[in-house]
């Protein structure tokens, strides 16, 4: 993420209002677009990726995030944000394996802190790796049981950057 990338502003269904740069979207709390993406081990679902933020991060730093999650940028699709997220985020920025799977889950509303009104687009990928982390994270991502993520999300949400336990919650309302 950078400062200065720009974003669509949009209304409620998605359809495009204004620009704004992140510092606008998030001081006057306007509604942009973003992709969540839970990366699973394979098709049981049973294990997920995730991983810690970098405590440079502007938002949640070193708490425990899913994979996958970025703004989606002026003029592109959710589609294509979920695909540009998965290179830099996970693949050194270099083009996607071709045996990944990618499937759209949904959307929903997403206001995980204050000023931050998201429509976030989920998305079920599965690889089981190699992956390469890039420098907004800290460490390594690991693997972690579905059911044990759920529980300690529960338990100690402190950990979690929260835009990842409202995507886990709503994975579970729409797919579990």
């Amino acid at each position: 993420m950078k400062l200065e990338e720009l974003y669509d502003i949009v209304d409620k269904n998605g359809g495009k209002i204004g620009e704004a740069t992140w510092t606008p979207i998030h001081t006057k709390g306007l509604l942009h677009q973003t992709v969540h993406g839970l990366v699973f081990k394979d098709e049981k679902k049973k294990e997920v990726l995730i991983k810690k933020r970098s405590s440079i991060m502007h938002q949640g730093p070193g708490l425990i995030e899913i994979a996958v999650a970025g703004h989606i940028l002026s003029g592109f699709t959710p589609e294509k944000t979920i695909n540009k997220e998965l290179s830099s985020e996970l693949f050194g920025s270099k083009s996607l394996p071709s045996d990944i799977k990618i499937k759209t889950i949904g959307r929903y509303f997403n206001n995980d802190i204050p000023n931050n009104h998201e429509i976030a687009y989920l998305f079920e990928i599965i690889f089981q790796g190699p992956f390469y982390i890039s420098e907004e994270s800290e460490g390594k991502a690991f693997w972690i049981y579905w059911n044990e993520l759920v529980d300690d999300m529960r338990r100690n949400p402190k950990k979690y950057a929260h835009y990842s336990i409202n995507a886990v919650t709503e994975y579970s309302r729409l797919k579990r």
